[in-house]
């Protein structure tokens, strides 16, 4: 099957996007999907802005949702058949299955030949590789999941990123009901943090963040408490925190915020044999000064995670599924922009009204 495809190449910081049309040729052996919808994720912004590399010219995006659009051999990861017009989401890496990472250290996102989406040079077979485009080719150890039909595409789209990282980041750390958890950043990742925490039975979830807006969405997402680190000191922070756990303190820190202050007063925040957790320092550089008398004498674990491990996605496909009467997820995304905009849809991100912007193509 031979198609047209628009795509958006960036070229590298300071260089507009470039919108333009390639031939495509999908066989039976690949996995065909047209994009209905994208967002902005915070790599991605980071990506533009240089704070992070990328091999050029690339297609970004990896937040994405679409429905197959050509006869493909693939299955679905829970053993379907993938049929045209299935509508999908899929994880942001492909891996082999093969490797040591895959096999017997279960981190198949750190595969020996891992490919991610979003994030590779744009030619040849990888032309089609991120979800600014009309169309996104998916390769052979992609973990592709059909959309339930009572799902809307803005209530889905970023859960192959901010949700399932969290949930795979929580079940690597270890959830407990009745604890109380501190979460530093009020980003997509804190706000879904939140809500997964309180399905856990969390009743203590306090959110920390500088912006006011966002403590308030985490208000609505399961946030028990909030404290902006601009109108009260750390040392506040950490007495209204033993103030709500008996004098202990959090028995869960989550830092999601990449600030190099949130991983440091985590641990100074957290109780005796605390656990916590960190997803936001995904850019190099990232250097942090703790006090290592608060890991050794409060016994603290601190765990790093990147990505996910692929099923991950399927629990956040359910935990949307089972939850999107409860917390307006749709709500999480702010504007969308046709794929001739995506200049503008950038500006838009980078001023962070909204937790996420997102592009249809098919505008």
């Amino acid at each position: 099957m031979q198609i047209s495809a628009q795509i958006s190449r960036f070229h590298g910081t300071g260089v507009p996007f470039e919108v333009c049309e390639v031939p495509v040729i999908a066989t039976p052996e690949d996995t065909l999907v047209r994009v209905s919808l994208a967002t902005i994720c915070g790599s991605d912004l980071h990506t533009v802005s240089g704070r992070r590399d990328a091999p050029t010219p690339c297609v970004l995006g990896h937040e994405a949702v679409g429905t197959i659009a050509a006869p493909t051999r693939h299955r679905s990861a829970t053993g379907e058949p993938l049929r045209e017009g299935d509508r999908v989401t899929w994880s942001l890496m492909a891996s082999c299955g093969t490797c040591d990472y895959c096999t017997d250290r279960n981190l198949p996102q750190k595969c020996g030949t891992l490919f991610k989406y979003g994030h590779a040079r744009s030619e040849g077979s990888t032309t089609l590789s991120g979800g600014f485009a009309t169309h996104i080719l998916l390769r052979q150890g992609t973990a592709i999941y059909r959309i339930p039909d009572g799902i809307t595409d803005k209530e889905v789209v970023p859960i192959n990123c901010a949700l399932a990282t969290v949930v795979n980041g929580l079940k690597t750390i270890g959830t407990f009901p009745n604890e109380a958890g501190v979460i530093h950043g009020a980003g997509m990742l804190g706000i879904y943090a939140a809500c997964y925490l309180r399905g856990e039975g969390y009743e203590t979830i306090a959110v920390v963040d500088i912006n006011d807006g966002r403590l308030e969405i985490a208000k609505r997402f399961g946030a028990t408490h909030t404290f902006n680190p601009d109108r009260l000191s750390i040392a506040e922070i950490d007495t209204a925190l033993k103030e709500l756990t008996d004098g202990r303190g959090a028995d869960l820190g989550v830092e999601v915020s990449g600030v190099t202050s949130g991983l440091p007063n985590l641990i100074a925040w957290l109780a005796v044999g605390g656990r916590c957790l960190t997803l936001g320092y995904v850019y190099p550089n990232a250097h942090i000064s703790v006090d290592a008398d608060h890991l050794v004498r409060k016994c603290v674990t601190v765990r790093g995670v990147h990505n996910y491990h692929y099923t991950a996605l399927g629990d956040s496909l359910r935990f949307i599924e089972e939850n999107r009467r409860r917390y307006p997820f749709e709500e999480l995304i702010g504007g969308t922009y046709p794929l001739a905009e995506i200049n503008t849809a950038f500006a838009a991100a980078n001023r962070r009204d909204a937790l996420r912007v997102s592009v249809a193509p098919s505008l």
